[in-house]
């Protein structure tokens, strides 16, 4: 598996990662309301294709199949943290996660943070992530619950401190 950062022209496999993933791994803890509140299936290109330009995520790539994606923010938001849904649990969230946190320390980004889903809890509370809150969110006319995760990594100083 290679992790590499977006190249233009791979929204659509992008999009389309997302769509699946949502469909079909989260529609085990979420309605078909909300799933489709979180990925339309009508979806805007464009809009799509600015944020994609502005955030340049992390991509999982084995075999040139593009098998999931993560951005990283500049104040250490994890945002669109995707593993395709026939790759969940082979790796590929550890090994997006693990770029995250090598670019945020070169970044001198010291706290992470994320919403994760129900399915997704689990995942950030096994990587050293605290759940802070249980929240409920509305995104396009549905509500929806996730939790407030974060976590504290230490800069390449801190470790040479120690």
């Amino acid at each position: 598996m290679k992790i590499r950062r977006y190249r233009k022209g791979e929204e659509q496999t992008l999009w389309s990662l997302l769509y699946k993933t949502v469909h079909k791994v989260n529609s085990k803890d979420y309605t078909q309301a909300q799933v489709e509140a979180w990925a339309p299936s009508q979806w805007n290109l464009p809009n799509w294709i600015k944020r994609l330009n502005k955030t340049n995520p992390f991509v999982a790539e084995k075999d040139n199949q593009i098998i999931g994606f993560a951005e990283l923010e500049s104040n250490g938001h994890i945002d669109c943290f995707y593993c395709a849904h026939d790759w969940q649990r082979k790796g590929v969230g550890s090994s997006l996660l693990q770029a995250i946190e090598h670019e945020a320390i070169q970044l001198g980004i010291s706290h992470l943070f994320a919403e994760a889903s129900l399915a997704a809890r689990g995942f950030f509370e096994k990587k050293g992530f605290s759940v802070e809150v249980e929240q409920t969110v509305s995104l396009r006319g549905e509500q929806f619950t996730n939790y407030a995760v974060s976590k504290r990594i230490s800069s390449y100083r801190d470790r040479n401190e120690l």
